[in-house]
């Protein structure tokens, strides 16, 4: 019903209702109707009487501002308490709404209510029901009732049971005003309302975000998976291709140091050779009266330097082959961490 009556007066609101919540002065957003039959009706038309008394209480005061009810069976007389917001609907020109929250728009005062009370009886015998016009007190009600005939029946009821029976009444009243809803009460429950949405909306929002960065960082990571694949692939054969250098250097290495091994050799027989020779020379040279010596010196001076520039040539080639065998090393050091991190963890294996 809280619901239902809510929803009624945020209409209103919507309208242009003015509602005031200044102390004594409150404007009543929703009060309380309380229709009571004797038990004979009740059960002469049990399936039937509240859905003909919310009828008629919404031709009174219309169907959009009856938004609750209740059947209270647990008291002496069984009675219904509806739910009333009055709101009251004016058509504008250009075909607007204009509502007010007022319940002297229904009734100005308890003799008008009274006589509302007649005129649910009267459309409830016009419905066939077997009812008096006047209504009587509740205390009259609760001690006995008449019959077709117009024969009283007492209830059975002691002055001391309808005495509790009344207080009973007065309390249901107090409870019935308590339950009046102000325009402050609903003010808060719609902030407090608001504010959830607001959250809710919030953190769905938060969410989405969430969900974009980690697609985006989802994209990153795969496009970055990529490009290690794409390293790795590299690497794997530029190591094929240093291991097949360095098979390559190796035996280079292997005839460089079988050909040094045999100038080494012929190098200690010239020196030897050399001086041998020379004593040739001067010997020589004596008996024909000629220097040969410094001849043959001067023509091995351009035999050393060719022989010096064809080494050099031969030390330039060894170095260069050095410089690749350590670079096949460092390439070696580049991919053992990569070989090393795939070994340890198999989950990200791109290979």
């Amino acid at each position: 019903m809280a619901s239902s009556a809510q929803r009624r007066i945020q209409y209103a609101k919507n309208h242009g209702a003015r509602i005031s919540d200044k102390g004594k002065n409150d404007t009543v957003v929703a009060r309380p109707l309380i229709v009571q039959l004797d038990s004979e009706t009740i059960k002469a038309h049990a399936d039937t009487w509240v859905w003909d008394i919310i009828g008629i209480l919404e031709e009174m005061f219309g169907r959009e501002n009856i938004t609750g009810f209740s059947v209270h069976r647990d008291e002496t007389n069984v009675h219904m308490h509806v739910l009333f917001v009055p709101c009251h609907e004016q058509a504008k020109e250009g075909g607007k709404i204009k509502c007010a929250l007022s319940q002297t728009k229904f009734f100005t005062s308890p003799k008008q209510l009274a006589g509302m009370h007649k005129h649910i009886r009267k459309k409830l015998m016009d419905k066939g029901y077997d009812i008096q016009m006047d209504n009587k007190p509740i205390e009259q009600q609760l001690a006995g009732y008449y019959d077709k005939q117009g024969v009283w029946h007492q209830q059975g009821l002691t002055p001391d049971q309808l005495k509790a029976i009344t207080e009973r009444n007065r309390k249901l009243d107090e409870k019935e005003r308590e339950i009046m809803l102000s325009q402050k009460d609903l003010k808060t429950l719609a902030d407090t309302m608001d504010d959830v949405q607001k959250r809710a909306y919030e953190a769905q929002t938060k969410l989405e975000n969430s969900m974009r960065v980690f697609a985006r960082q989802q994209i990153d990571f795969e496009n970055e998976k990529v490009h290690l694949q794409r390293q790795l692939k590299v690497f794997a054969e530029e190591k094929q291709k240093l291991k097949k250098l360095k098979e390559e250097t190796d035996g280079m290495l292997e005839r460089v140091r079988s050909v040094s091994n045999v100038c080494r050799k012929i190098i200690e027989d010239e020196h030897n050779l050399n001086d041998n020779f020379l004593d040739f020379l001067d010997r020589c040279g004596r008996q024909n009266n000629r220097d040969y010596r410094t001849f043959v010196i001067s023509l091995y001076r351009e035999f050393d330097k060719q022989e010096r520039e064809k080494r050099a040539k031969h030390r330039s080639e060894f170095n260069r082959l050095m410089e690749l065998y350590n670079r096949s090393f460092t390439a070696e050091n580049i991919v053992e961490p990569y070989r090393e991190e795939e070994s340890k963890d198999d989950d990200y294996s791109f290979c």
